[in-house]
């Protein structure tokens, strides 16, 4: 899965946590993988002025802080979003979300939404810059976390019913590998289809605790089966196909099923960890 994706879904589901569960020393949060390529992880609020531009206010300089301040600020929920742009490029041309995912800050729209109990909301955007180029350790990006008033989020789909699109995508996925011999990729949507039904990790990769360990068993399977159907940025595994145009529009086809079927899983894992006293 995408990096900023990764790590807008680790907080959000963090942050629920913590809100549901103030007692938990939550021990995992700090040095968990989604921070892993960072040197700075910080927070600001954009308030808005009657002339001139809006002065950005420091909220948090780091993520354990920024989690106190919304246990301090009356935060009731956190809720993940997610909206398609496919960006035209020339009039009547567009680059799908899928593929412009695969470069840095490109593809759809992901926000988090911090909602009050009386209505009141802010929605957060992230803005990554390479600042810590020659880091040894490999952290080499700063993200700043920028909140301005937005209105409550809906928490999409129900889990179930992301995972009966999620199964039947990756199905369709997996055929074409396997019927154009396109082995890694049938590899990982197979394994995608695994993780999804509770199955034994077929490519058994060690998984350090992290906040998806307190989503609810059905939404952790969906989100690790989203994370590993995340294939579009990867182009190493079609790379040596050679598709006549039929046969590449339905791989096309697929993919975009694939893509929506991935997103909306993402959203419907992270938001099941939202508080159930939560607003409507």
């Amino acid at each position: 899965m995408d990096g900023e994706v990764a790590q807008l879904a680790a907080l959000v589901i963090s942050a629920n946590h913590r809100l549901a569960h103030p007692g938990d020393p939550m021990r995992w949060f700090a040095s968990q993988r989604a921070f892993a390529r960072c040197g700075s992880i910080s927070f600001e609020a954009a308030t808005k002025r009657r002339v001139g531009k809006p002065v950005l206010v420091p909220v948090a300089e780091t993520p354990p802080a920024w989690l106190d301040q919304l246990a301090r600020s009356g935060t009731a929920r956190v809720v993940l979003g997610f909206e398609r742009q496919d960006e035209e490029i020339v009039v009547g041309e567009t680059i799908p979300d899928r593929i412009a995912a695969g470069f840095a800050g490109g593809g759809s729209l992901w926000t988090m939404t911090t909602e009050t109990g009386d209505g009141n909301a802010l929605g957060w955007r992230a803005a990554w810059r390479a600042a810590f180029p020659e880091a040894r350790d490999g952290r080499h990006w700063a993200v700043t976390y920028t909140a301005i008033a937005a209105e409550p989020q809906p928490l999409g789909r129900s889990v179930e019913a992301a995972a009966t699109e999620l199964k039947h995508a990756l199905a369709e996925m997996s055929e074409f590998a396997w019927s154009h011999d396109v082995k890694q990729a049938n590899v990982m949507v197979t394994s995608a289809l695994a993780l999804l039904d509770g199955a034994k990790d077929p490519m058994a990769l060690s998984r350090p605790r992290s906040p998806a360990d307190t989503l609810p068993d059905d939404a952790r399977r969906l989100l690790f089966a989203a994370q590993r159907g995340w294939i579009f940025d990867d182009m190493e595994l079609w790379a040596t196909t050679e598709f006549d145009q039929k046969t590449w529009r339905d791989h096309a086809r697929r993919a975009e099923a694939l893509y929506d079927a991935v997103t909306a899983a993402i959203v419907a894992a992270v938001n099941a960890s939202v508080p159930p006293s939560g607003p409507a």
